[in-house]
């Protein structure tokens, strides 16, 4: 749409300024005609007056009555602008002499004995009043007229040009929102019909690409998860077949849990990046499902020196339509991430509060803070804030976070924390549309 009125804009400032441009060049042809016509009058009539005022002058009549007789003969035409001056230019008759506008000699005998001077400009009368608004008004209608059909050529025009641009640009939308199954219709310029194509066999290449990625993905995930709950039953026996130092025995518990949670977070995401992430809907109560994050992980927040804390929480019971077990994995991806950059002796604060008919889950740390335009590529996999001072973990617990929060069709967002560190701000509806 911006297009099509920057087209149609500049289209219509040319059908203006070419009305413009035609309509002063046609008053002025106007106003210099009437001027020339004015000029070719005054000059027949005062022909006329200097050879009756010859006549008059040889009759011995005095040259201030041949004017009066000439003020009352014609008082639209000639009349109060004619003066008769003598050869020394001396005034004879008529208005005071000024700037001759037109000068015609009165010969008598054969000898010039005045002249005949028109010494005021020309007055219209009603008629040509009349004439020239006549011509006026017509020549504003056809100018209006013309300006009419100029911009409705040009709206026409602007659509005409602007459509195949218009198309492009959908296209090109599509395209970077990973639609591979584009359709257009193969009409415009050439070189934009080939673009258009060629947009068209990138989002099919694309579209294979990133449905083969997310294939493997999946099948990656569902193949590790076996696995690694196989290699956990057989740690556990090799546990109690040895005896192991419990720092030890702790370790290799701290290892096999983070490869099933790894495990878990890359099916998640996975799965949500195919839009197939299993989700039951049930009442269940967030309170109760912080309560229970936060007991899940208080042995490793203690082991590592940090403080799992709550605030804000509401007093009374709340029921919403959530998936329980998908919301504590929620819970503990926000709370492993948090886990690895707040230091020793740090903060990890979960709150709950009411917003209309969602709620705003909230969690809070005291790590170092956050580059706010930065915020929103936390949520990508595998991405990391500062890979050299945060080792370990798989990058996945924001992604994962962010794959449970849409498929409960709500938002996440992060921001810095009011206690120093980073905050991850959950909405979600008290019931999701689609429960």
């Amino acid at each position: 749409m911006r297009l099509f009125r920057g087209m149609f804009t500049a289209l219509a400032a040319q059908a203006l300024l070419i009305v413009a441009v035609g309509g002063g060049l046609l008053l002025w042809n106007v106003y210099t005609t009437s001027e020339r016509a004015l000029r070719s009058r005054d000059a027949a009539q005062l022909d006329a007056f200097a050879a009756l005022a010859a006549e008059a002058a040889a009759a011995g009549k005095p040259y201030d009555r041949i004017v009066a007789e000439l003020d009352r003969r014609d008082p639209n035409v000639l009349g109060g602008r004619v003066a008769i001056v003598g050869a020394d230019d001396r005034l004879l008759g008529g208005p005071a002499a000024g700037p001759a506008l037109l000068d015609r000699p009165i010969v008598v005998g054969g000898r010039t004995v005045a002249s005949a001077r028109i010494v005021r400009s020309p007055q219209l009368a009603d008629r040509d009043r009349a004439l020239l608004r006549d011509h006026y008004i017509g020549i504003g209608a056809i100018l209006a007229g013309l300006l009419a059909l100029l911009l409705g050529a040009a709206y026409w025009l602007a659509g005409r040009w602007s459509k195949p641009q218009r198309e492009l640009l959908r296209l090109s939308h599509e395209v970077a929102d990973g639609d591979g199954d584009i359709y257009f219709d193969e009409r415009g310029p050439r070189e934009i019909v080939g673009t258009m194509r060629n947009l068209r066999r990138i989002a099919n290449r694309f579209e294979r690409i990133e449905t083969a990625r997310r294939t493997w993905l999946v099948m990656i995930a569902e193949e590790l998860r076996e696995p690694i709950a196989s290699l956990g039953g057989h740690l556990s026996e090799l546990q109690e077949a040895l005896t192991a130092e419990p720092e030890f025995k702790a370790a290799i518990e701290a290892d096999q849990n983070r490869l099933a949670r790894m495990a878990e977070d890359l099916h998640a995401v996975a799965l949500a990046d195919l839009g197939r992430l299993p989700l039951r809907f049930a009442d269940v109560d967030p309170r109760a499902l912080i309560h229970n994050a936060i007991y899940s992980h208080a042995k490793r927040a203690e082991a590592a020196g940090v403080r799992l804390e709550t605030s804000n929480l509401p007093p009374y019971t709340i029921l919403v339509k959530w998936d329980a077990e998908r919301i504590e994995q929620l819970f503990g991806a926000l709370i492993e991430n948090s886990m690895r950059y707040v230091p020793r002796g740090g903060r990890i604060v979960l709150g709950l509060e009411s917003q209309r008919d969602a709620w705003r889950l909230i969690v809070d740390d005291n790590a170092p803070g956050i580059d706010v335009q930065l915020a929103q590529q936390l949520f990508e996999p595998f991405y990391r804030a500062n890979a050299k001072e945060t080792p370990g973990g798989s990058g996945l617990s924001l992604a994962t976070a962010r794959a449970i929060v849409e498929g409960h069709h709500g938002r996440i967002e992060a921001s810095n924390s009011p206690i120093g560190g980073l905050r991850i701000t959950v909405v979600l509806p008290a019931t999701p549309p689609m429960a």
